[in-house]
């Protein structure tokens, strides 16, 4: 059996990150995968982006954090 990741989240300050695995179908028989990131202060999200592979979603997440 093999496990799939859909979703990893971190704190970072009062910062939560968030990573989770989207997934489109645009009637066509390849499914598009991509990785939505988000960075959410006190419940309101502060930033968010899309890219389609996950390590680089993770870094350009963590890069997105305000100072």
């Amino acid at each position: 059996m093999t496990w799939q990741v859909q979703k990893v989240c971190t704190d970072i300050n009062s910062y939560e990150i968030t990573v989770e695995k989207q997934k489109n179908h645009w009637k066509c028989e390849q499914a598009r995968e991509s990785w939505k990131w988000s960075i959410a202060y006190h419940g309101s999200i502060v930033a968010t982006g899309v890219h389609n592979d996950l390590e680089a979603a993770k870094e350009i997440a963590l890069q997105s954090v305000p100072a």
